[in-house]
């Protein structure tokens, strides 16, 4: 090979990304730097699974622009420490090979070493024995091989060797890594993307899961805990602002601090006490796109709840919640084109919704979790001793429930009595306020069977209120005729939507999308009672903006919250509104109004 296209480059790309998505576990075992929080793997690929699983709709012919476009979505879909430095080395990489319809060694070597020069600026703080030195030293050697003229073959071949021997030495490089015994996780997903990419440039498949990383797998010492609370990300785009301004304005609110990307739109990282104060110092100077705030805290050990919680897939609740409490996920059907997928197990909310926007032709329908699916949950649930409680979607709207039913009766007679299923007659986000109002009452040691009846009382005070971009994809799945889509269009609206008493019914609709978000808040808050505090979900597809401005909206409405949270919407709302819907739910909180 004596030079890469745009075509072999994504699938260079795309089997490096396959050989490190392999050990995804393996890298959060030996995840301790810069905190011990055990997610390296699962942050990488967020970052580039998003990317991969689209990849193949790409039609750029250039290598500079398919390129560009690679870096783009990685930049979108990063998170934590690794999978920002990730997509900045990409970002940086992609500048540099523009103007390059095709490109040989030398040039695509010095593309590398500007990427790693530009990586190490967009980090606060840059530490030898981490990912940036894995890159720096494997970049250096690319660049000695090219430049005495090998081959692609030869030179990835060989710079693999020097990869393994500078990731072998990150073991004593930080105190962190010596004292755990293990190479740095940010450093051994780099080797192994890039050892995929080895194997596709001489033709080979990826190594087996654990096959190229069996060197590297030990169980780390014991390290000390995170000294700031909370890993913050939020992507930008700025006012008139760089990026080494945001590095120094930044830089006394924490640590970990990364600014990756270009003047137009960038991604931030910082580990931080204070991430209210960050969004706040970061809103002056742009608009925010979208945040992520995970805890780098464990949760305080908390006895477990007098009942085992169980889910179907069309409950949405925070992801940190759904771990705490220990709620199992019944997953729902998801069928494209023909093709069946597990809810949340094969094929993720936000993958769905990039492939509805992508794939013209894509006809997406969901269906009811099996019988066996259910039966599964509940034998776990009762193997902890304790009854189970089993919040599902809506019976008017699917037969999640009566497939739980089924699989209830296959159970003994001692083993009925102790599951109770509770018919939320609602979805999304509206079943999930129920299950936090479950939840909290569990924690006040109410019994189960009280707590299953309080929510089966409490379900009809569900307001909801949701905007639908496009009738286009309740059509392709069946849901409405084709004149209902193209009427739709004709006119221009939008409808608005709610659940009430267990069905969808229509809401009206807008007559533009500018300023969507207010004006649904305006209409949503006509439908609560304004002297009770309230409980409020928000729901998006694939647009995180909208829930900011959804958030901000109320929030500055004087109502009285309680709590409020944000979730993708379950794929059985999204595959029938489609890309562009959001969706409000509310709930009066009795504990806090009685």
């Amino acid at each position: 090979m004596k030079s890469i296209d745009a075509e072999q480059f994504r699938r260079i790309v795309r089997q490096g990304m396959e050989h490190l998505f392999r050990d995804r576990e393996l890298l959060n075992r030996i995840n301790v730097f810069p905190v011990p929080d055990g997610d390296t793997g699962d942050n990488l690929v967020h970052t580039l699974k998003p990317v991969y699983e689209n990849m193949g709709l790409w039609q750029e012919t250039r290598l500079d622009e398919a390129a560009a476009r690679l870096a783009q979505a990685m930049l979108l879909s990063a998170k934590g420490n690794s999978g920002v430095i990730f997509s900045q080395f990409f970002h940086a990489f992609a500048r540099a090979m523009k103007g390059h319809e095709t490109i040989g060694p030398a040039d695509f070597s010095l593309a590398m070493e500007k990427a790693v020069r530009d990586t190490y600026a967009a980090v606060a703080d840059p530490r030898e024995g981490t990912i940036l030195t894995v890159l720096r030293h494997t970049a250096e050697e690319f660049k000695r091989l090219a430049l005495s003229g090998e081959r692609y073959q030869v030179i990835f071949e060989k710079a693999i060797v020097k990869a393994k021997e500078i990731l072998e030495k990150t073991r004593d490089m930080l105190p962190q890594m010596k004292k755990a015994r293990v190479v740095d996780a940010g450093g051994l997903g780099f080797f192994l993307f890039f050892k995929g990419m080895a194997a596709a440039v001489s033709g080979h498949t990826a190594d087996a899961a654990g096959e190229g990383a069996a060197p590297f797998d030990q169980a780390p010492q014991a390290v000390d805990a995170a000294e700031f609370a909370f890993c913050a990300e939020w992507v930008l785009r700025p006012r008139g602002r760089g990026r080494d301004f945001f590095l120094g304005r930044l830089k006394p609110f924490g640590d970990s601090l990364l600014v990756a990307g270009a003047d137009d739109l960038l991604h931030l990282h910082i580990h931080t006490d204070l991430p209210q104060e960050v969004e706040a110092e970061l809103g002056r100077h742009g608009e925010i796109v979208s945040r992520k705030v995970d805890s780098l805290r464990p949760p305080a050990p908390s006895p477990a709840l007098a009942a085992a919680l169980i889910i179907d897939s069309a409950v949405d609740i925070p992801e940190a919640t759904e771990r705490a409490a220990a709620v199992a996920v019944v997953p729902l059907q998801i069928q494209l084109n023909g093709e069946y997928r597990r809810d949340r197990l094969d094929i993720a909310k936000e993958e769905l919704y990039r492939r509805m926007r992508a794939e013209k032709d894509l006809v997406v329908k969901t269906s009811q979790p099996s019988p066996g699916d259910f039966q599964a949950a509940f034998a776990a649930a009762l193997a902890s001793g304790r009854p189970a409680l089993l919040f599902g979607l809506s019976s008017r709207l699917s037969g999640s429930l009566q497939a739980a039913r089924a699989a209830l009766r296959l159970l003994g007679e001692a083993e009925q009595a102790r599951v109770r299923l509770v018919d939320t007659l609602n979805v999304s986000g509206g079943a999930g306020l129920l299950l936090l109002r479950a939840i909290r009452l569990l924690e006040r040691g109410m019994d189960p069977e009280q707590v299953a009846r309080d929510v089966e009382s409490r379900r009809g005070e569900v307001v909801s209120l949701g905007y639908v971009e496009s009738l286009e994809y309740a059509v392709r799945g069946g849901r409405l005729p084709a004149a209902a889509g193209w009427l739709q269009r004709r006119l221009g609206v939008r409808p608005l939507v709610a659940f009430e008493k267990g069905k969808l019914v229509r809401k009206g609709a807008l007559l533009s999308a500018r300023r969507k978000e207010r004006k649904v808040v305006r209409r949503f808050l006509r439908r609560l009672d304004r002297g009770r505090s309230h409980a409020l979900a928000i729901v998006y597809t694939d647009d995180p903006r909208s829930a900011l401005r959804l958030e901000d909206e109320l929030a500055r409405s004087g109502l009285r919250i309680s709590a409020m949270y944000q979730a993708v919407g379950a794929a059985v709302l999204g595959a029938h509104a489609g890309p562009g819907t959001f969706c409000l739910f509310a709930l009066p909180d009795p504990l806090e109004n009685d």
